[in-house]
């Protein structure tokens, strides 16, 4: 990483943790060997926009997560595989996994055992959700069987975005760059970004703005495609990012919060009056 974060200190203790992750990740499996698996694998990444083109209305990101930094953990015993499965069942057009362990709970072998076990035939897009830093991670996300990768732009150069997201194009995966201002748009709209998620959670405080959505929308061009994230509940907060104008919508919490994450997937997606 070509930028330090001294300013964000959460998010640098986070940086700083996922770089040595990293350090550690190379040194157990180099780079050629990353790409070697992406060489040979024989499924390819699925495109975004092909998949969203089956459905219409506003499409909903599903994720699956241990633990947040700002709720603590969230569903004990953690059991992703039950939760995803009831997520594809009930409507999801994408499914978010968190594949931090430290700070989420995660692993990079949930996502890859989820793809392979609950969709063998491609049909859903499946997002990494993570704090990537380095074209080794990417590489990563690749062969793990990711669709969609995370670049978060506070926590990147404008250089390093650039780069980030053309790699990623390069390998046939998709780039959802997400922002939490005005400012933090722009430079994703000016490293390439077709599609952007607008995170109503402020990383350094945690704190939400719900109005967030509403004030970027007008600034993101109509040819990219756009989310909103965090602190939706119900059908109405799905049905108001619509009428703003999202392509779709990205819900962790309040569906993992829940008995029966999927059935609250299902209440979600219900028209209201």
């Amino acid at each position: 990483m070509d930028r330090p974060v001294k300013d964000h200190p959460f998010l640098n203790t986070i940086v700083q943790s996922k770089l040595a992750e990293v350090e550690k990740a190379e040194r157990e499996q180099p780079l050629f060997r990353l790409q070697e698996t992406v060489r040979n694998a024989s499924r390819k990444p699925l495109s975004l926009r092909d998949a969203w083109q089956r459905g219409r209305g506003v499409r909903t990101i599903a994720e699956t997560k241990g633990r947040s930094p700002s709720r603590g953990v969230i569903r004990d015993p953690y059991e992703p595989e039950s939760i995803v499965s009831g997520y594809l069942a009930n409507g999801a057009s994408g499914i978010s996994v968190l594949t931090d362990g430290p700070f989420f709970g995660g692993s990079p072998n949930d996502l890859r055992r989820l793809k392979d076990k609950l969709d063998p035939e491609n049909r859903v897009p499946f997002l990494r959700k993570d704090f990537l830093l380095t074209p080794y991670q990417i590489w990563e996300s690749r062969a793990m069987g990711a669709d969609i990768v995370l670049l978060i732009v506070r926590i990147l150069s404008p250089l390093k975005l650039a780069e980030l997201i053309g790699l990623a194009r390069c390998l046939g995966l998709s780039s959802l760059i997400e922002v939490h201002s005005r400012e933090e748009l722009d430079q994703a709209l000016d490293a390439g970004a077709d599609l952007v998620g607008v995170n109503h959670r402020d990383l350094d405080t945690m704190r939400m703005n719900m109005d967030l959505s509403e004030k970027l929308v007008p600034h993101i061009p109509p040819d990219v495609l756009r989310v909103a994230e965090s602190g939706l509940k119900g059908a109405r907060d799905r049905i108001r990012m619509e009428q703003l104008g999202y392509d779709a919508v990205l819900v962790g919490e309040s569906f993992l919060a829940a008995p029966d994450p999927g059935a609250a997937l299902r209440e979600f997606l219900l028209d209201v009056d």
